[in-house]
């Protein structure tokens, strides 16, 4: 039968390797089956859990899809599984995959819960892993909620697509008994003074080359509210009328192989903004200032297809970066921390300070609810330019002179004239309280 190619060899192995396994379950589980008495079926007790089948072959085989197929399962192994049938039928990217990886590796592989038959798992199995992950606090929300995502994705794949589970036992669990790390807030923001000082330094200071074009970026990006790949994807073609339209992105991207490694990251410019969402998508007004910006951009870069570009590349998040850090240590700002994000937050801070209606700085930032936006607002004012608009917004009101005398003697004469007479009562009664 090999040599006619009836059959080749792999099958051959693989059928013997099943015929093994069989065996083995036999041996294992013979002398456990019982018979039901009302419809002949046969059982056998599994970790407490009843299996039933018509006859005995068919119990051998289920036995053998739990120990050795798709019903034994753990979710170590659905993992790799769920993360391919991800990158080839979801519109995930392969960063998130590759983060979705990171944490697996990190939070999960540790612990034996992962490699327990995932029909088997209990609230109580998750609860406990779940206790050691928030132990003293040690995890925040925002990292819990993506582990318990990378959860539920695993079993709505086991339920929906492999059909070998029911239920997800996460959904029991009262997530409130889980004590949380406080969320770190993002603090790293240009208080007014150092923006107009970094602003003025660099509009004045004299640069060449690639190091002309990051100065003009990090001015530019001063008076819009983009993300850095964002602006470094901006097109000529997308200015009209004094304003310029967000109509994608320039992203690091990366893929994963089968043997869930990943390649090498690389630049890629995608018709898609960060969240892939509606809102991303949106006019930017320009200030006098960021037109007078791109015209020097243009006498620099007066052929390239993207705005921000030098020989005909486009500008790095790296090196972007590197330039802001460079110029706040000239003129002694702090640059701890410091990025392309950082601008983004103050932009935003700037526009509410000045008046700007909150849904409208929403709108320009590309957001899709209004709590995000306000994570965006920061304090960028003075501590002792904070405390005199206390001072000023607090303070009583001040009335003229000569009103708080006539309202003083007011009060003065209605209380002796109920003082003379409570007193003239109680003189006529003969009862006198003191």
């Amino acid at each position: 039968m090999l040599d006619d190619d009836t059959i080749d060899m792999p099958k051959v192995l693989n059928e013997l390797n099943y015929m093994k396994k069989i065996q083995e379950i036999k041996k294992k589980y013979k002398d456990k089956i019982k018979h039901r008495k009302d419809d002949q079926r046969v059982y056998v007790y599994v970790n407490r859990r009843q299996v039933i089948a018509e006859d005995e072959e068919e119990l051998f085989r289920k036995l053998y899809d739990m120990e050795y197929g798709l019903l034994g399962s753990s979710m170590a192994d659905i993992f790799p599984m769920w993360m391919r049938w991800k990158r080839d039928y979801t519109a995930i990217s392969g960063k998130t995959l590759q983060i979705n990886t990171q944490q697996w590796n990190k939070y999960f592989v540790p612990y034996d819960i992962t490699t327990k038959p995932l029909r088997y798992l209990t609230p109580k199995d998750f609860t406990h892993l779940f206790m050691k992950w928030t132990r003293n606090r040690q995890m925040t929300a925002k990292t819990f909620n993506n582990l318990k995502s990378i959860i539920n994705g695993i079993f709505s794949y086991s339920i929906n697509e492999l059909e070998i589970v029911n239920a997800n036992p996460v959904r029991e669990i009262d997530m409130r008994q889980f004590p949380m790390k406080p969320q770190k807030q993002h603090t790293s923001v240009f208080l007014l003074d150092d923006r107009e000082r970094l602003l003025n330094y660099l509009e004045n200071k004299e640069e060449k080359g690639i190091d002309a074009m990051y100065s003009l970026a990090i001015q530019f990006d001063f008076y819009v509210t983009l993300r850095i790949g964002e602006l470094r994807a901006l097109k000529w073609e997308n200015l009209k009328d004094g304003q310029i339209y967000i109509a994608g992105q320039c992203v690091l991207a990366t893929e994963m192989n089968d043997d869930g490694t990943f390649s090498a990251g690389r630049y890629e410019n995608v018709d898609h903004v960060k969240g892939n969402t509606e809102e991303g998508f949106r006019w930017i007004p320009l200030t006098a200032k960021a037109q007078e910006i791109l015209e020097k951009v243009r006498l620099l870069n007066p052929d390239g297809e993207y705005i921000f570009m030098y020989k005909g590349k486009q500008l790095y998040t790296a090196t972007f970066n590197e330039h802001l850090k460079k110029y706040c240590r000239e003129i002694g700002i702090d640059d701890t921390g410091k990025s392309s994000h950082d601008i983004r937050f103050t932009v935003a801070s700037v526009l509410y300070l000045r008046g700007m209606p909150i849904t409208e700085i929403q709108r320009l930032l590309g957001h899709t609810s209004l709590s995000m936006t306000l994570h965006y607002l920061k304090q960028i004012l003075p501590a002792g330019e904070t405390s005199n608009m206390m001072e000023q917004c607090l303070a009583p009101p001040k009335l003229p002179e000569n009103t708080i005398d006539f309202q003083q003697r007011k009060r003065w004469k209605n209380q002796r004239k109920v003082s003379e007479q409570r007193l003239k009562q109680e003189l006529h009664t003969g009862c006198i309280h003191f």
